[in-house]
């Protein structure tokens, strides 16, 4: 029933898919998809909730420990736009202007942007540990660094859902350029520190 009903959903788009079109697609009756998914939006979530595990285990296996991290990044960063890519639909439901806010989907656009949260805390701990940077402070300073790379990444994928003329790899390679020449420093312990007060 999930991959029918996913199929649909990437196909028509959530408003023009029917429960009875689902049922028909899976080869079941409609109560027997209510009966394992409530309703409709309890069967999107279920969907998402399986392609976030995909997104999960997409970026996951692009970011092998033994690349360079600046590689782990990039191969990081491509994986997340491939998984736009193939799930437009979902992924305009969950974030339509950005980081989700509320809504009939938020917690499904909630679980992947943890997800990503944590998948980035540790891409920037490894980096900023692998720079010299005390694991400590590595430890501390990476995750609030991280949720604000997961807002670039989820504005940019909602901007690029809305115009999608331009490749992936141009949407990766913005934000590789964004994030990791910009924090380049950073993850190295080069840190730019107001001037002391008068």
């Amino acid at each position: 029933m999930i991959d029918a009903a996913a199929g649909l959903f990437a196909e028509r788009g959530y408003h023009a898919v029917s429960m009875d079109a689902i049922a028909q697609a899976a080869g079941v009756s409609k109560p027997m998809v209510y009966a394992y998914f409530e309703s409709k939006e309890g069967l999107f979530l279920a969907c998402v909730e399986r392609a976030t595990e995909h997104l999960i285990e997409g970026v996951e296996q692009a970011t092998p420990p033994h690349l360079p991290n600046d590689e782990r990044m990039w191969r990081g960063l491509l994986a997340v736009f491939t998984f736009i890519e193939e799930h437009r639909e979902a992924w305009a439901l969950l974030y339509p202007d950005g980081p989700p806010s509320g809504g009939p989907f938020f917690a499904g656009a909630h679980r992947a942007s943890e997800a990503m949260a944590a998948l980035l805390t540790r891409l920037l701990r490894d980096a900023a540990v692998a720079s010299g940077v005390d694991p400590d402070v590595a430890e501390e300073e990476t995750e609030p660094i991280a949720r604000a790379l997961v807002a670039a990444v989820e504005g940019l994928g909602s901007w690029w859902v809305r115009n999608p003329t331009a490749p992936k790899e141009l949407q990766a390679l913005r934000l590789m350029n964004l994030i990791w020449m910009g924090l380049g420093n950073t993850v190295r312990g080069n840190l730019w520190l107001p001037p002391a007060p008068a």
